[in-house]
């Protein structure tokens, strides 16, 4: 009985911990926070100076007295030490007991080894978990866009974030294809001012040029929108200005759509017929907050030739599917642990 109030009372947190974005769902409250996954911490103290929003505005202007990092690569920890710092400001934004020890389940790429699960592990408890629970990225994408998993049915995910893109056939509650890549939003953004660098000769970093894609990026070509931007031309070697078009940002975006469309072919083509089959009949569900520029759907579905679904919600549906499985863990139904990877016993 004593227990039983414990685990009632205990607070229990679902989080995905993204290259780009790290967000929080508290139980019974729903996600509670979506901040960037970066951290700046002073470069003798290792004492934190900021995390989230704060600490991303300082990127790439900092003196040699203060360390600013986005501690995840590739949808995975890179650095576990940042983490665990970031994680524990993160915590105190979204629950109010410190002392309390919560469940926590943690959403990992499907790709993620051994190593890097347990990276995910260890960080949850350095930040007082009493339990941890692990569950594959595009598991909890379906759920979170509303599908049934546990069906006999095959779902394919593309879920495009920062660091990684995750496609995967999803059916009775597993993968059971994957191709996870390294071409993601963070790539996109790469590619725009590569692209920018190479035919303006303007310098820009990343921050512009994802701004330059969320207000003109179209990869269809139905909108016609235009952008003028400023920069330091390296060859006059002074400041120039230039008018910039979506035809330009979907010519600089070709190569990035391609490995994704070509990493979608490969899941389709290592798949069985049957599950093929409901794909062709289903289409395939589109997530992730990469997923969001404009004409990706079409142009997806004008390369692969299957419809592209786009999720209602592409930024949270990762998190959303694994605060329900949350939920439902806590109230003891016992279905959704056949979902999880990992499971750590209470203390």
């Amino acid at each position: 009985m004593i227990k039983s109030l414990i685990n009632f009372f205990r607070p229990a947190l679902a989080i995905d911990l993204g290259t780009s974005t790290t967000l929080i769902y508290v139980r019974g409250k729903g996600v509670v926070l979506r901040e960037p996954s970066v951290i700046a911490l002073d470069a003798n103290t290792r004492k934190v100076v900021a995390v989230g929003w704060e600490a991303k505005s300082m990127l790439g202007k900092v003196h040699e007295g203060i360390i600013v990092k986005r501690p995840i690569r590739d949808g995975v920890i890179n650095n576990l030490e940042f983490v665990q710092h970031m994680l524990y400001e993160f915590k105190k934004r979204s629950i109010k007991n410190l002392l309390s020890n919560p469940t926590i389940l943690i959403a990992v790429p499907s790709g993620a080894n051994d190593v890097e699960r347990k990276a995910s592990v260890d960080a949850a408890k350095s930040i007082g978990a009493s339990q941890v629970y692990l569950i594959e990225e595009p598991v909890a994408s379906a759920i979170g866009i509303g599908l049934d998993v546990f069906s006999p049915k095959g779902y394919l995910i593309v879920d495009i974030g920062g660091g990684t893109s995750e496609i995967a056939l999803v059916s009775l509650g597993g993968v059971v294809y994957k191709h996870p890549i390294k071409t993601a939003g963070d790539e996109m953004d790469e590619a725009i001012a590569d692209y920018i660098r190479k035919n303006f000769n303007i310098l820009i970093d990343e921050h512009y040029a994802e701004k330059i894609k969320i207000e003109i990026g179209d990869v269809y070509g139905e909108n016609k929108m235009e952008m003028l931007i400023q920069g330091w031309d390296i060859y006059q070697r002074k400041p120039k200005e230039v008018l910039i078009t979506s035809d330009h940002i979907r010519e600089a975006l070709n190569g990035v759509i391609n490995e994704i469309a070509n990493a979608i072919r490969k899941v389709v083509e290592n798949s069985s017929a049957s599950l093929v089959q409901d794909v062709l009949d289903e289409g395939i569900y589109l997530t992730g907050g990469g997923s969001t520029v404009r004409g990706l759907d079409k142009r997806l579905e004008e390369e692969i030739g299957i419809k592209f679904i786009r999720a209602n919600n592409p930024y949270e549906s990762v998190i959303t599917g694994a605060g329900k499985v949350l939920e439902e863990i806590e109230n003891g139904n016992s279905k959704y642990y056949k979902l999880l990877l990992y499971t750590q016993k209470p203390r």
